[in-house]
């Protein structure tokens, strides 16, 4: 394992010499482990390494799990810091959402706040290849794109994930043989939430056709993210953007110019009759079960002074909008309205209960 971590570090040049290092640490096993093979690969990265929890306030065990970390790093010498959020609150103050939601993003705030207080040049988690397999299956049951299918970075920002080429039972295996601490997160088990379906209900069941499941998704990650480094779409198809942004394409390809054209999971540049995938930004590796909008075709693109709008999503239009106008170039399932005529901003949003649409001829 050791080996394989120290691989995809030089790999992916996730540290440089001299570096300090933050390790977010839960007290869980895949964080565990990862601060305990930071910590013996230290002097030969010649890295300074540095420990924090986060306690979100949500679960009682959470201060002994803190103390649990807080111990390990004192065996290892390595300071160690415990960072308090309040969760509720930071949800009750944004009008709601998905909790899980609002504790990774004050998380991952914290974290990096903290690098930035400590002049921490990386902040490393410990997500793995089979996190990698789960993110891109539950990408692909929600809905998405090329961007989506390369799954979790090695790095973003300043956070870094060097064990994303390990699997969990190697994990299992090191902590074993090494007679590692941690704790389980019951939210782990807890069905109510889609991550833990896709990882205890859907993959085994998935498992029984292709039992090298996670494999094939971590190579179609890799794959993914070669086709956007490369700058490629595999193809202007409706299978791959949508049927609606697939005909906006066509058109833009023939008609000439340069346009930006919305699809799940990024953008697709159109220049002068050549395609090229821009990329967007996906929904990073712990999605959670807040409603999210996954059009199949472009939300909006404005070129030649006019909207095109296509694909399941609900555009909230303010009163005195233009009616649609006919164009016979436009896919049966889009409409054109006249730019200079509808009011902006243009609101996209989820559907509401008590909302009603009228069809055109309706």
């Amino acid at each position: 394992m050791l080996s394989s971590v120290l691989k995809t570090i030089r790999r992916e040049q996730l540290f440089g010499a001299g570096d300090r290092v933050l390790v977010g640490v839960s007290g869980g096993p895949d964080s565990m482990a990862l601060l305990a093979v930071l910590w013996e690969l230290a002097a030969r990265l010649k890295i300074h390494l540095e420990v924090a929890t986060v306690d979100h306030g949500l679960r009682p065990e959470a201060r002994s799990e803190a103390d649990l970390v807080a111990a390990r790093a004192a065996a290892l010498d390595v300071p160690f810091h415990r960072v308090q959020v309040d969760v509720r609150a930071a949800r009750a103050g944004a009008g709601g959402g998905s909790l899980q939601a609002v504790a990774r993003t004050l998380r991952l705030d914290a974290l990096e706040n903290l690098a930035g207080t400590l002049g921490a040049a990386r902040v490393a988690l410990g997500h793995h290849a089979d996190d990698q397999a789960e993110t891109i299956l539950f990408r692909v049951l929600r809905g998405t794109g090329v961007r989506g299918l390369a799954g979790i970075p090695y790095q973003r920002g300043v956070f870094i994930r060097p064990l994303l080429d390990v699997r969990r039972t190697q994990i299992e295996t090191y902590l074993r043989r090494r007679s590692l601490p941690f704790v389980e997160d019951p939210s782990n088990l807890d069905s109510r939430f889609t991550r833990a379906r896709v990882r205890h209900r859907w993959l085994p069941l998935l498992r029984e056709e292709n039992p090298r499941l996670a494999e094939a998704l971590v190579a179609l990650g890799a794959d993914a993210r070669r086709l956007a480094g490369a700058g490629g779409v595999a193809s202007i198809d409706p299978a791959h953007v949508g049927r609606a942004a697939a005909a906006t394409i066509r058109q833009l390809q023939r008609r000439g110019g340069t346009a930006l054209v919305d699809v799940a999971g990024g953008r697709i540049e159109v220049a002068y009759g050549r395609t090229r995938w821009r990329g967007g930004q996906d929904d990073d590796e712990n999605e959670d079960d807040a409603p999210t909008l996954h059009p199949s075709g472009p939300v909006s693109i404005a070129t030649e002074g006019m909207f095109w709008l296509g694909g399941p999503v609900g555009i909230e239009i303010k009163e005195g909008a233009a009616a649609p106008s006919p164009s016979s170039s436009l896919p049966s399932d889009s409409a054109a309205f006249d730019a200079d005529q509808v009011p902006t901003p243009l609101i996209l949003r989820q559907r509401r209960p008590g909302d009603r649409m009228r069809p055109r001829g309706g």
